[in-house]
């Protein structure tokens, strides 16, 4: 009886998780955004580990990315924006009341992954633009720097 009354109480447990979670067709979207783009203790110096760590490329997953913007902040403050902290812009665009300092890792080298070299910009305030989906967001749109 005791092993029924603590699995039916880790069952209500998941479930009240799902309700206050992400929607279940939004959830990978949003972590992989978490992942690729909130850091709050990235660095210039860390764009190297971070980009070979994370294995970012581009669509074809052997191709260097380009470049990445790391938003330094914790993802909290990021879903704020999707949820009132923001100016709509477009289809499913919302830009940043608030601004959020940012690092830039630029492909500097190396043709292919694993071999891929970045260099990281000093942090930079700006606005950022992301895509919200029912609240969430999991697209990074773009910034506006703010002087």
């Amino acid at each position: 009886m005791g092993f029924l009354r603590a699995s039916l109480f880790l069952v209500l447990m998941c479930a009240t998780v799902v309700v206050h979670g992400q929607p279940a067709n939004i959830e990978s979207r949003y972590q992989q955004f978490l992942r690729q783009h909130v850091k709050g203790d990235m660095t210039m110096q860390k764009c190297q580990g971070v980009m070979g760590y994370l294995e970012l490329t581009e669509s074809d997953g052997k191709t260097c990315k380009v470049k990445n913007t790391f938003i330094k902040a914790n993802s909290n403050q990021v879903r704020a924006i999707c949820t009132g902290g923001g100016t709509p812009r477009g289809r499913d665009q919302v830009q940043s009341t608030n601004s959020f300092p940012v690092i830039i890792c630029r492909h500097i080298g190396g043709d292919r992954y694993p071999h891929c070299r970045y260099r990281g910009s000093p942090p930079s305030t700006r606005k950022v633009v992301i895509a919200c989906e029912q609240e969430w967001p999991v697209h990074y749109g773009g910034d506006i720097i703010v002087v």
